[in-house]
């Protein structure tokens, strides 16, 4: 059964009454707002701690500096609500659903994120415009939200899934995490001392300055997690400093490989090297390397191997990426705005002209950025590009064969030849 909206004159007098009953005060009474469609609705800075809004639709409402301390918020639906800086400690929030909204700097100390008992909610209107999909209470679903700064010490967590999740700054301490889903989290800084993290999944999730004193760890899995630990050898290692490198490999760039050496550097970590933003550094090969959030913006790698490479939370704005390689390449949540990957050309002594595409195959690009940018021809088979956003992008004759586009966005981007898997392309483009 479909769920009755309420409008904002009607949750306004509910918060009214409510106010009453926690100050003692004449026609007061506790909000107990069950089973009902709040989408949009306002509850910017009130009081409602020790309220009841069971099994109710609160989608992209605005929850900013509101007060949910001790509420019942079981098999509530906030996808894509605002709730920085909201009070949540001690909230029952079993099988939330928290996806794609912005929890940052909320304040969910022992709040019960446990998996609830399933529930079936329905929109009343099918024109809703943010979503008309049912929406079901089962794991709570934190996937994709903001949660930097935010406190969750003591929480109970077990099961929940926190993929793809901000928690950079959050503090833990405590947190029951078992079985949790925190893959592609972005862990920086996080304290999760004295946590129970067995059997959690952390794989490729950013855990660099994460705190980890007293944890409990049986089962957890930690592939691919990236940590300030130096991955292969470290590029202030090398014989050669990295710029004397770069000068000799500028020069054979320069004179067409008469002069000076290729840069060729695989499995190498570059990340306490010296700055690569805007430098030239076309045709290098950097197989298994590690650039890991560092900032490339405008960086040349026109035709430059970069096969299994490291570039997750990389700012990489405005870099010449033409004919590049990047299979397998980790880009989770890499700016890449205003890019050049359209293919290299090229011509042959003998006057033909061949094109290569810039190559991304089987690459790990969730939530990476790409607005703006030239992607022509580009190559994005088997890719999961979960999350990420092609808005204004030239993607004339990209091929998406076998990608995940769970979410992607390709708002106002240039699809002409644009080859995806038959009856799998994205929603908005049918």
């Amino acid at each position: 059964m479909k769920l009755q909206p309420m409008t904002q004159a009607e949750l306004n007098e509910v918060i009214r009454r409510h106010h009453n009953f926690l100050n003692a005060r004449i026609n007061g009474a506790r909000a107990v707002v069950k089973d009902r469609d709040l989408t949009g609705l306002s509850f910017v800075g009130q009081n409602l701690e020790q309220s009841d809004f069971t099994g109710c639709i609160m989608a992209h409402a605005d929850f900013t500096n509101a007060n949910f301390e001790s509420a019942t918020l079981f098999g509530c639906d906030f996808t894509g609500a605002k709730l920085m800086n909201t009070r949540l400690a001690r909230s029952d929030m079993r099988g939330a659903a928290v996806g794609s909204a912005d929890l940052s700097r909320a304040d969910l100390t022992s709040a019960d994120l446990r998996e609830g008992k399933t529930i079936i909610k329905r929109k009343m209107k099918s024109s809703d415009p943010y979503s008309n999909q049912d929406a079901l209470a089962g794991i709570v679903q934190f996937a994709g939200s903001d949660l930097t700064g935010a406190i969750l010490n003591g929480a109970t967590a077990i099961s929940a899934d926190f993929s793809d999740t901000v928690l950079e700054n959050a503090s833990m301490q405590g947190t029951n995490l078992k079985g949790a889903n925190l893959k592609g989290a972005d862990l920086s800084n996080v304290n999760l001392n004295n946590s129970d993290l067995r059997d959690a999944d952390f794989s490729y999730a950013t855990m660099i300055g994460a705190q980890m004193s007293e944890t409990e760890r049986s089962g957890s899995n930690f592939t691919l997690v990236l940590t300030g630990e130096t991955i292969g050898k470290d590029v202030t290692d090398i014989p050669l400093t990295l710029d004397e490198l770069i000068i000799k490999h500028t020069q054979w760039v320069g004179t067409s490989g008469r002069l000076g050496k290729q840069l060729v550097m695989n499995e190498v970590d570059f990340r306490k090297g010296p700055k690569l933003g805007g430098q030239r550094l076309t045709a290098m090969r950097a197989n298994k390397c590690t650039f890991a959030e560092m900032d490339l913006r405008g960086i040349e790698l026109q035709g430059a191997n970069l096969d299994d490479s490291d570039f997750r939370k990389c700012s990489m704005q405005g870099a010449d990426l033409r004919g590049a390689r990047l299979r397998g390449a980790m880009l989770h949540r890499t700016n890449l705005s205003r890019a050049n990957m359209n293919p290299l050309i090229l011509k042959k002594p003998d006057g033909v002209i061949y094109h290569i595409p810039c190559r991304l195959e089987q690459a790990m690009l969730r939530h990476a950025l790409f607005q703006g940018a030239r992607l022509m021809q580009a190559r994005f088979n088997k890719c999961d590009l979960a999350g990420a956003d092609f808005t204004d992008c030239d993607l004339r004759g990209a091929v998406f064969l076998g990608a995940d586009l769970t979410d992607t966005i390709f708002e106002n981007a240039i699809l002409d030849d644009t080859e995806f898997d038959p009856g799998k392309k994205p929603q908005s483009l049918t």
